[in-house]
């Protein structure tokens, strides 16, 4: 069988050959399935929508580590990524004294730690340094006050879903204020191709009103999402 998603704005669709569906159900939040592929290994999907891989997805999570600018952080935040792809990677590459991470949906933390094992096998010594809270990460970026953080990444889905609020102003604003002088800050910023005007572009002016400085955009490949090309935007706190 073939599971395919169909992308709206370019009215198409990309499919993978699929064996089997190992896991289904709709949680408070979303619809997440899990299949099992040749090619790919496992594969999950949220809202019908392409998320990660088994096989064949470091390019993700490579591409975002690859834009950190030290090798040592003392205090990081992760809003997302409960499938815990870049928290791995940062295990392996980055020294850091503390690892928060914040996932509206506790059920994708359970799902990916069953479906993905390999990106839950962290060092007994550094797992002690992860701390989960199962919130809204809006909620919690508007209601943290200390100590602040050099390094913040946003792993959400794009902004027409739940995440929208992820992208606003006010966000981006309390996200500053949380973040130490000269501070990291990286987001998924969706598709270069398909999403210049309607989220990267927006996004980096509502950065520059929030005391950002240096914002880039910084492309990678990544074939199961539309186009076949993702990106990061960046910056830092002025």
């Amino acid at each position: 069988m073939y599971i395919k998603e169909y992308n709206n704005d370019t009215e198409s669709s990309f499919s993978i050959k699929c064996n089997k569906k190992l896991y289904s159900n709709k949680s408070k939040y979303q619809k997440i399935e899990i299949f099992s592929s040749d090619y790919y290994g496992n594969i999950l999907l949220i809202d019908d929508c392409f998320m990660l891989t088994e096989k064949n997805s470091d390019q993700y999570h490579d591409g975002c580590i690859d834009l950190l600018t030290k090798k040592k952080y003392k205090n990081i935040l992760m809003i997302g990524g409960g499938d815990f792809g870049i928290t791995h990677t940062i295990s392996k590459k980055i020294i850091f004294d503390k690892l928060t991470l914040v996932e509206i949906d506790r059920e994708v933390i359970n799902v990916c730690q069953k479906y993905f094992p390999r990106f839950f096998k962290i060092k007994k010594s550094i797992r002690a340094k992860i701390e989960i809270n199962i919130c809204d990460g809006y909620d919690w970026i508007c209601n943290y006050k200390s100590p602040k953080y050099d390094l913040i990444i946003v792993d959400c889905t794009d902004p027409d879903s739940p995440s929208a609020k992820l992208y606003s102003l006010e966000f981006y604003k309390n996200i500053a204020n949380l973040l130490t002088r000269g501070g990291l800050f990286i987001q998924q910023s969706g598709s270069p191709l398909i999403h210049q005007k309607s989220l990267i572009k927006p996004m980096t002016k509502k950065l520059k009103m929030s005391q950002f400085t240096s914002i880039e955009t910084t492309i990678f490949p990544m074939p199961i999402y539309p186009s076949g090309t993702w990106s990061f935007t960046h910056c830092k706190k002025a």
